[in-house]
């Protein structure tokens, strides 16, 4: 009968063993920091600018005059639709919520340009993807060197080469003859 009791007490002990063997669930990972207030600037610059390419992409995609101008606007869409995901993702991390539609400033510019087509709207987008990227090359730079979140800096220094490719293709659009853009970024 001991026997007996022994092996039932034991049997009894066995559900609780194996309750004291599982894993506890993993804890949540503590939510990331809020950006510093110049990381925070930089990335509502950067997506203000992304959302501004694209549309101005899809307005060359019915406008543009030449086929070059056109593959290089929907290479432009792309880039500039992939870098906002990312964008988005690291700002959802940290709590920051950006625009989905363009500003006051950058709707103006749109506009304008859906009303000009073929060569003058060749040029001037040219002229506008050029100055626009060499204006925001230096603040990605600068955004590589001042952050310290580790995500914000790899995005950084990967636009930082995504916007000098987009520089020099623009510069191989631009006519010999020059001109100005009258359309200006303001980032």
């Amino acid at each position: 009968m001991k026997t007996i009791l022994r092996w039932a007490f034991a049997a009894s002990l066995v559900p609780l063993a194996a309750c004291a063997d599982q894993p506890k669930p993993p804890a949540a990972p503590p939510a990331p920091a809020p950006l510093a207030e110049a990381d925070a600037q930089f990335v509502q610059t950067l997506s203000e600018a992304n959302l501004l390419e694209i549309a101005l992409a899809k307005v060359a995609a019915t406008n543009a005059g030449q086929q070059k101008v056109k593959d290089y606007a929907s290479m432009l869409n792309d880039d500039h639709t992939g870098n906002e995901a990312k964008l988005r993702e690291i700002a959802s991390a940290h709590g920051l919520t950006l625009a989905d539609t363009l500003n006051d400033d950058d709707q103006k510019i749109v506009t304008t340009m859906q009303g000009e087509k073929g060569r003058r709207f060749d040029r001037d987008y040219t002229h506008a993807m050029i100055e626009g990227h060499t204006q925001l090359l230096p603040k990605v730079q600068a955004e590589m060197q001042s952050t310290t979140d580790d995500t914000l800096k790899s995005y950084a220094t990967d636009t930082a080469a995504a916007v000098q490719k987009h520089i020099d293709g623009a510069k191989a659009l631009a006519p010999a003859h020059g001109g100005t853009a009258h359309h200006r970024h303001h980032h």
